[in-house]
C-alpha cells in the first residue's frame, strides 16, 4: 500500500493506494498515532485494491478504533461499492463516509 498526505489547512487528506496487507496494519495504526494523534484526517480509499472482506474489514475496525477512542478525528472517502457493501456490515458505527474527499473535508 502507498501513502500519499496532503493538508488542506489543519486538514490531513491521506490517499491510499494499491492493495492493504493484512500484516501491515498494525504497523499502519502506529504511524497514525504518530502522525495525526488529535488531528483531522480524511482517508481517501479510491485507489485501493480489493484485498478480500477479512483484510479490509480489518482495515475499517482501525480506523474505526483510532476514531471512536478520539485519537483522531477520521472520516472515509471514496469507497469503491464493494468496499462500501462490506462496510455496512463493518461494526464501524463511529466512522462517516463520504462519496468525495471534498464532501469529507465540509463535513467537519
Amino acid at each position: 500500500m502507498e501513502v500519499k498526505i496532503v493538508l488542506d489547512g489543519d486538514i490531513a487528506v491521506v490517499s491510499l493506494s494499491g492493495r492493504i496487507e493484512i500484516e501491515k496494519t498494525q504497523s499502519f495504526k502506529k504511524a497514525c498515532l504518530q502522525n495525526f494523534s488529535e488531528k483531522k484526517v480524511v482517508f481517501c480509499m479510491k485507489n485501493i485494491s480489493f484485498v478480500g472482506s477479512s483484510g479490509i474489514q480489518n482495515f475499517f475496525g482501525v480506523l474505526n478504533d483510532l476514531n471512536s477512542n478520539h485519537k483522531l478525528n477520521a472520516k472515509i472517502a471514496g469507497l469503491n461499492p464493494d468496499f462500501q457493501r462490506l462496510f455496512k456490515f463493518s461494526e464501524c458505527s463511529n466512522l462517516e463516509v463520504h462519496e468525495s474527499i471534498e464532501g469529507a473535508l465540509q463535513s467537519f
